[in-house]
């Protein structure tokens, strides 16, 4: 192990380990069933010099209450009027004192040893920005449901002819761009580097993880841990369940928002090629919104073109005409 790991010896099977302060961030809302399972799996994390801010975004049950039981220094407790997720996110990340940055939604779980082991990783390697690992999958009463092992099984959605699409490049960036396979902002650990370079999460319903993790690839290399080191609930309650031609303009929004990141180092490389082509087709799937993607696309064209930034914004904060697109959207 890494000499800035610094072991305590009077118990073994007990091991506590040391090093750059990692800040955790729970966005909480409505989980008192829950958030007291996220608190504890930190508490209970070898790794110990951590921080944990938790942004209470408006909870109408007893979440803050079930909080507030948990006594420790290192625990910061803030309430909030409900601003959504990524508002709750990007306040807690704007306190955080890390040189590393951590989500945890607050129904997900923490295995004991995931920063002891991804702390470590990053440190040996300091090209990567962003990690994630194979996650449990479990369900409203913690039953183990499946190991998602990255991009390589329990795809969110299919492609006709998976032999032929990115799946079988075995590259982290181009099955990213394919799907989120990282399934959860639970899942990431970056450095505050990173974040200060690309900004925090966007206001996305549904896909403001996938939108992070794309940014954070065009700029850093970025590495799964092949090992499950974290517990991913999925319920009826789950935000991803509740509006699905919400999410469905969101994924479009995403492919046309995020594609060009790639142009001349992922896609198009050179004069490209035949199989370039081939496996750039066979990984979209819009799910029969490609007008959609195409109309999102334009308009970021044209509003680049007279010069504003960042014009996929609009389509996000302008609900008129969001809306407008979303009657457009098949679902």
């Amino acid at each position: 192990m890494l000499d800035f790991l610094k072991r305590n010896k009077k118990n073994e099977s007990t091991k506590k380990i040391e090093g750059p302060l990692v800040s955790i961030v729970i966005p909480l809302y409505n989980h008192e069933k829950f958030i007291g399972q996220a608190i504890e799996g930190i508490l209970n994390q070898t790794y110990q010099t951590w921080e944990l801010i938790i942004i209470d975004d408006g909870s109408k049950d007893n979440s803050v209450k079930v909080a507030k039981k948990y006594k420790d220094a290192r625990i910061t407790l803030i309430e909030q009027e409900n601003a959504g997720a990524h508002n709750a996110i990007n306040r807690g990340l704007k306190m955080a004192k890390g040189e590393y940055l951590a989500i945890l939604n607050s129904d997900d779980v923490y295995e004991k040893n995931r920063f002891e082991i991804m702390i470590a990783e990053m440190e040996k390697n300091p090209e990567i920005g962003f990690m994630c690992s194979y996650i449990t999958v479990i369900n409203d009463e913690g039953k183990k449901l499946g190991v998602k092992e990255g991009w390589k099984n329990m795809e969110s959605w299919q492609v006709p002819h998976p032999e032929l699409s990115f799946k079988q490049s075995n590259d982290f960036k181009k099955n990213l761009l394919m799907t989120n396979f990282t399934s959860t902002t639970s899942n990431f650990l970056i450095r505050r580097s990173l974040y200060e370079k690309i900004g925090g999460m966007r206001n996305l319903r549904f896909a403001h993880d996938w939108d992070f993790a794309l940014r954070a690839a065009e700029v850093t290399e970025c590495k799964m841990i092949e090992k499950p080191l974290m517990q991913y609930r999925v319920h009826n309650s789950n935000t991803i369940s509740s509006n699905r031609k919400w999410m469905l303009f969101e994924i479009a929004w995403m492919w046309a928002t995020n594609i060009k990141r790639f142009y001349g180092t992922l896609l198009f490389v050179g004069k490209g090629s035949q199989e370039d082509i081939i496996s750039l087709v066979e990984s979209i799937n819009l799910q029969g919104n490609d007008k959609i993607f195409w109309i999102i696309l334009m308009f970021i064209e044209a509003q680049e073109k007279i010069g504003v930034t960042n014009p996929e914004e609009i389509l996000l904060d302008n609900d008129e005409l969001r809306n407008r697109l979303l009657e457009y959207v098949v679902e």
